[in-house]
């Protein structure tokens, strides 16, 4: 049986009907969102004041699978539900009679008096890939054998993102154009943790008034991948004083040189795999199916988009110098900001 993942909406529409599955499993990147329906849907089952004897919570760390399986027997007290929470369990860490116990109490569970949710924010289930890991999805497909259903909560596209912005600016007493909206998002690479700090600074600024584009651009300072990103296209368009502007302010974010040319040469990988799709007839959908956008999907969008104009030679001759500045760095004496301000003029230079 495969993991047939139910989509965010979905969900919300199936809590909003109160069509209570006896089990739920959540991860992915998007930990803020992911964390937000996990409390929601707690309260909703779990009044506050019977949480004492029908709430309960298994952290993975010294997670007791005896005491689990005797919740998932039990009955409500003085409520309709007993619920147990477990946060960050990887299935490939128990166990083979373990995890058959863990099935087996996931496979019994009373659909009218007990949910199980597990949900993972501070573990990786996927082992570095694109998908669950083998114990990972056998344990999925379990929880969706007795009804429950399976949520990836990835990061959204800026363009995806508009109307949340849109709606929590308002509710922050302010507003904001579409535009800066979308700014916002992509500016805070579609995690909605960094969005929701930046729009509360933005309408404290603002004080009830309307969020521009410039507000966006003098507030919100670019991730690292964002900015490098944007150095990339200065570099290949020979935008000499915006180039050396990016640099600074990323200097001014990240004192060790050597990882910032990490960030930025994966910023040169993203155009030139979309220069060689674009070339050879391929699409987006194929950039993300061979190579690890998953959670960063707006990057080979954006890829696409801007590589047109950009000689894949351009693009060769960057990240030859980006590995020499590479090699450099490991094993000259001289300062390794030196070593990459030279490499990016030597870019420009081409």
């Amino acid at each position: 049986m495969a993991v047939n993942l139910t989509n965010e909406q979905e969900l919300y529409r199936q809590i909003r009907n109160k069509d209570i599955r006896p089990c739920y499993f959540f991860y992915g990147k998007d930990v803020a969102t992911l964390e937000s329906v996990v409390k929601k849907l707690v309260s909703r089952l779990v009044p506050e004041e019977a949480r004492d004897l029908n709430y309960h919570f298994f952290p993975a760390d010294g997670f007791d699978l005896s005491e689990f399986c005797d919740v998932c027997e039990s009955l409500p007290v003085f409520c309709d539900r007993v619920v147990a929470a477990v946060n960050d369990l990887n299935a490939e860490s128990l166990r083979a009679d373990d995890f058959k116990q863990l099935q087996s109490a996931v496979s019994g569970l009373d659909p009218d008096t007990v949910t199980v949710i597990f949900y993972a924010t501070g573990t990786d289930l996927c082992g570095g890939k694109k998908s669950l890991t083998e114990k990972n999805r056998k344990l999925c497909e379990t929880v969706q054998k007795v009804g429950g259903v399976v949520v990836e909560f990835a990061y959204k596209r800026a363009q995806d993102l508009v109307k949340y912005v849109t709606s929590r600016v308002e509710k922050g007493g302010s507003t904001v154009d579409a535009d800066a909206a979308k700014m916002i998002a992509e500016a805070c690479l579609c995690n909605i943790l960094m969005i929701n700090n930046e729009i509360d600074k933005l309408c404290a600024y603002r004080h009830g008034e309307n969020i521009t584009v410039q507000d966006v651009n003098e507030l919100v300072a670019g991730q690292l991948d964002t900015d490098a990103y944007k150095l990339a296209k200065a570099v290949t368009l020979e935008k000499r004083g915006e180039v050396f502007a990016i640099l600074s302010e990323l200097y001014s974010r990240q004192q060790e040189s050597v990882a910032l040319l990490s960030v930025i040469g994966s910023a040169f990988l993203d155009l030139y795999r979309a220069k060689l799709a674009l070339m050879n007839g391929r699409s987006e959908q194929d950039i993300l199916r061979d190579f690890p956008y998953k959670g960063r999907e707006f990057a080979a969008r954006n890829a696409l988009r801007d590589c047109t104009k950009i000689r894949i030679e351009k693009l060769r001759t960057c990240l030859e110098i980006l590995a020499e500045c590479d090699a450099d760095m490991k094993s000259k004496r001289t300062d390794n900001r030196i070593l990459l301000d030279e490499a990016v003029t030597r870019m420009m230079n081409g």
